[in-house]
């Protein structure tokens, strides 16, 4: 993008889905820093919007009509299943002031499949125009893979929870059966994980040794997304390797995250240098960055299976026992802390 021909409105949509821990200002900074990071030169604005609840569209609409002038025109880029269309579609509503009268219905009934350009003549007042675009494909990203009620439980419908685990060198969680993280290497004798990702997508927590034979006999029935037989695994790839060197200032919060694109990200707890290897399908993104949140739950983990909404909208219920899963209280957590 050449700064000289546009100017560039960031807009951050699904705010209502973010961890309650980060507060808004906490966020726009954050997303600042990043494009920063990645050479963006400075935005004309950054919006946090809800979809949803309407928050922050009409201070976006007024934005937006004060950098157009007499004659600019307004078009929509973003990722696919960024959300695009809805926010177009809170736009109208907000615009108008009744969505189900004025908004055009430029939402796709699967997230990500809007098709061509749409000119939209409810956004903006005559003569500025308004379009929306189809969704960029990003191939890192693991959602541009999966079938329609594999996404729905990969994007999240409510605010993102936190997963804390303590590890030691040798322990592993899955991230359903989407992706898995080792620990190769711990500074201390643990260190903790916290997972972030939507409530449906099913995690376990055990050791480096058994975690081929656990994806096998549970990958797409108990270890979801995604679902179905060893062919729907196969149509996907086997696993690959990524060694990530993460570096930790304190046991009490995350310094970094590993993320991994389309799926969510793991929170590092640790003081000095840990060496993970996290397993994912060939292509999908797995990246270092600072921390966006760098809170822990207020209980971690025990291992086996984490309790969590299935696919089928039902609660998987702990048991007690080496594999049956569980928490430990915060008091516990914090004796395990000083012993580091």
């Amino acid at each position: 993008i050449n700064e000289s021909e546009c100017d560039v409105v960031m807009v951050i949509t699904k705010v209502d889905l973010v961890p309650k821990q980060v507060s808004l200002e906490r966020l726009e900074k954050w997303v600042r820093n990043r494009a920063k990071a990645g050479n963006l030169y400075k935005p004309a604005g950054v919006h946090l919007v809800s979809n949803q609840s309407g928050m922050g569209i009409q201070a976006l609409l007024a934005n937006l009509e004060k950098l157009c002038g007499r004659r600019g025109d307004v078009w929509v880029v973003g990722a696919q299943n960024a959300g695009k269309s809805s926010l177009i579609n809170a736009m109208c509503g907000h615009k108008g002031g009744s969505k189900a009268r004025n908004a055009p219905l430029t939402a796709a009934p699967l997230p990500g499949t809007t098709i061509g350009c749409v000119e939209l003549p409810e956004v903006l007042p005559s003569p500025h125009r308004a379009f929306d675009t189809p969704g960029i494909i990003q191939p890192q990203q693991l959602t541009t893979r999966l079938f329609p009620e594999e996404l729905r439980m990969v994007l999240p419908r409510r605010p993102l929870k936190p997963r804390t685990y303590r590890l030691p060198a040798g322990g592993t969680v899955h991230i359903g059966a989407l992706a898995r993280v080792d620990v190769l290497q711990s500074p201390a004798s643990t260190m903790y994980l916290t997972v972030w990702t939507s409530s449906d997508v099913v995690c376990h927590f055990g050791k480096m040794e058994k975690a081929e034979a656990l994806y096998e006999q549970h990958a797409g029935k108990l270890l979801q997304p995604p679902t179905g037989d060893a062919q729907r695994l196969a149509e996907l790839g086997e696993w690959v390797p990524h060694e990530v060197r993460a570096f930790g200032e304190s046991w009490r919060y995350s310094s970094q995250d590993v993320t991994l694109a389309g799926v969510g990200w793991i929170g590092v707890s640790c003081v000095g240098e840990a060496r993970l290897q996290v397993w994912t399908y060939p292509g999908v993104g797995v990246t270092l960055r600072d921390a966006i949140v760098p809170d822990m739950a207020k209980e971690w983990e025990s291992p086996g299976w984490s309790s969590e909404v299935s696919a089928k909208g039902k609660t998987q219920e702990k048991t007690k026992g080496k594999y049956g899963g569980g928490k430990t209280s915060n008091t516990s957590r914090n004796k395990g802390r000083r012993k580091q």
